[in-house]
């Protein structure tokens, strides 16, 4: 199919749940001259489903969402709505549930809002006089345009970079720079700070550069744990909250660099005065993430969610704030120590509604997950994989590591951390 044919295209998007009606819309507009894509009828068996959405959207002339709770509520669709508001392409969203959105409302304005509660065919009638007129002129102008490449090549597939450092030093230290400069950017958000081996280097890395900063690095962002044991006091020797104060927190205080104590929301493992889930809810819903670093284990275990438990990718992608039971399998790439098989984790859908995802994966133990990650398909059985379908993941990662996972076609080198953590910031 030509620019052109490829251009003259209404995307369609929707919740899976309406995949009947978003049929019918489809030959309702196809009747009236105005071609759709949408993903249950146009990806063929076989392709790659997350490059073909956003192809589709890349060369669509104009965007329509079947909106409802479900779609409010769904990854999948607000990666599509990001990548409308990146490629600039007007959407048009249509009401078929009497719900306000929340999630989505960044992308939804009150000017192209349709209400198709009675699901008649002549009520859509003003959306599609509405199509014809306001995007012929898009269409026009895009038929001869095209996208602004970035300053180095990326071929990643469906990841925004993975870029490979010499050392895992340097990889921690490009995560601490995003780290810092997408929090003093954006004072109203939440950083989400990983646990594990790479967290570790990450906040020496934070506590280096801490001092090239006047005051606290953080600005005025407010920090949040992704997972802690369930059951434990913080001053427990298997708490991520204990140990983020002691190489973090603590040493930033010493150099009178700490985010004061109203920034601080690190996930607690214990009932006291108030609920922790409902805690971590309230803290992501009014600061909403604008980074987080992954760490992955080796077998694609992640925030708790443990390899081989789930079925359904639904199951999970929009997981907010929520306790995880673990089985011995997955505890040992948690913390064998730990008294408890109960995890608190930000859930899955907090990682994916982050506005950028930094996936750790600096040991070369990880070699294998970081090639299915980049050449496997989606599954719900290796949970990690579902973090393909976030639409600003990079994955930091070292030399040896890209060497050993047979990827090293796919990532960038020979570039400094804060070269690498500009770009990913300026994107």
């Amino acid at each position: 199919m030509d620019v052109r044919e490829n251009f003259a295209n209404i995307f369609l998007s929707y919740h899976s749940s309406k995949v009947e009606l978003v049929a019918h819309l489809s030959k309702i507009l196809e009747k009236n001259g105005i071609p759709t894509w949408y993903a249950a009828k146009d990806i063929r068996a076989g392709e790659n489903w997350d490059g073909a959405i956003h192809a589709a959207i890349k060369c669509c002339r104009a965007v329509v969402l079947l909106f409802c709770a479900q779609a409010d509520a769904s990854i999948q669709v607000k990666r599509e709505l990001s990548l409308a508001d990146k490629y600039k392409k007007p959407v048009f969203w249509v009401r078929v549930e009497r719900v306000e959105p929340n999630n989505l409302s960044y992308f939804l304005t009150a000017t192209q809002w349709f209400d198709w509660l009675d699901m008649r065919d002549a009520t859509i009638e003003k959306l599609i006089n509405d199509i014809q007129s306001n995007t012929v002129e898009t269409y026009t102008e895009k038929s001869t345009l095209s996208v602004k490449e970035p300053d180095f090549e990326v071929d990643s597939g469906w990841a925004k970079g993975v870029i490979a450092f010499s050392t895992e030093r340097e990889a921690a230290e490009c995560a601490a720079r995003v780290y810092f400069t997408a929090a003093q950017k954006n004072p109203d958000s939440s950083v989400i700070l990983p646990t594990g081996r790479s967290a570790t280097m990450i906040f020496r890395a934070m506590v280096r550069m801490a001092r090239e900063n006047e005051g606290c690095p953080f600005g005025e962002a407010h920090l949040i744990s992704d997972t802690e044991t369930f059951g434990v006091w913080k001053e427990h020797e298997t708490s991520r909250t204990r140990h983020i104060h002691e190489l973090l927190i603590d040493p930033l205080t010493m150099m009178g660099k700490a985010p004061s104590a109203e920034q601080l929301h690190l996930l607690s493992g214990i009932y006291t005065d108030s609920d922790p889930v409902k805690s971590a809810q309230k803290t992501i819903r009014m600061f909403p993430p604008s980074v987080h670093g992954v760490s992955v284990s080796p077998v694609g275990e992640i925030l708790a969610y443990e390899v081989g438990t789930y079925n359904e990718v639904d199951e999970i992608i929009d997981d907010g704030p929520r306790i995880v039971e673990v089985g011995e399998h997955s505890k040992k790439y948690i913390d064998p120590n730990q008294p408890s098989k109960s995890i608190l984790t930000i859930g899955l859908g907090t990682a994916m509604s982050a506005g950028i995802l930094l996936i750790l994966a600096f040991d070369i133990q990880k070699a294998n997950i970081v090639r299915r990650l980049l050449t496997g398909t989606i599954t719900a059985g290796i949970p990690a994989t579902i973090l393909r379908k976030h639409p600003n993941a990079y994955i930091l990662t070292t030399e040896s590591v890209v060497a050993d996972a047979n990827v090293k076609d796919l990532a960038i080198t020979q570039k400094t951390a804060k070269e690498v953590a500009e770009w990913i910031i300026s994107n």
